[in-house]
């Protein structure tokens, strides 16, 4: 293709072999390309369908010729612009950092990844010591219930032996013997607290 200062042939260099005019000044402004009839022949600069707003764009991973409005190259499938993680600005992927606030991306995606990999071991650390402070509650709940429960069978244990003690010492007296419902009912109550008292005893903790 021809260069479009000097008309001459451009080659294959990154600058025009004969008047060193860069390869997107010498090749990729010039509105033909891109159309139905473009042949790969140069519109030169002296030509009337020479449009002097840029087109296209040269590609810098690989150096072919590009439309200005490309996100990836069609020909490398480079991606030719990216956004600054920290402040939005985009700018060219060929340079490590933002042009405009100066944060290199890679390093500040690093430090970012590394911040929320902390952030989520700490939220790990906080959920597994609720959780022990749950289960540590519940614990609690059960051993306070169990103790509870013992207590009532030592008490159902003495209120039985207290209740057959007093029918056994009443037994046979004028109360006794005038109602005698009176004496099976104590002793209905005596066994009712036995059963209770050795349930609750039983729930103890070993």
């Amino acid at each position: 293709m021809k260069c479009s200062v000097c008309g001459k042939e451009f080659g294959e260099g990154i600058n025009c072999q004969c008047c060193g005019v860069d390869r997107v000044t010498g090749l990729a402004n010039y509105s033909s390309y891109g159309t139905s009839n473009y042949q790969g022949t140069n519109t030169s600069h002296y030509d009337s369908s020479y449009d002097s707003s840029p087109k296209t764009m040269v590609c810098f991973a690989c150096g072919e010729i590009i439309p200005s409005d490309s996100e990836y190259c069609p020909y490398c499938r480079k991606k030719l612009y990216v956004k600054c993680p920290k402040c939005g600005n985009t700018y060219s992927s060929q340079f490590p950092a933002c042009n405009k606030c100066g944060t290199n991306r890679n390093q500040y995606l690093k430090a970012e990844k590394e911040r929320e990999q902390i952030k989520a071991k700490e939220q790990a650390r906080l959920e597994r010591l609720q959780k022990q402070q749950q289960q540590k509650a519940i614990k609690e709940s059960k051993e306070a219930f169990r103790g509870c429960f013992t207590f009532l069978g030592y008490l159902g244990l003495f209120f039985g032996v207290l209740l057959i003690i007093v029918a056994i010492s009443e037994h046979g007296s004028e109360n006794f013997r005038i109602n005698q419902g009176k004496e099976l009912l104590c002793y209905i109550i005596a066994i009712a607290c036995l059963i209770i008292g050795l349930v609750g005893i039983s729930n103890k903790k070993p």
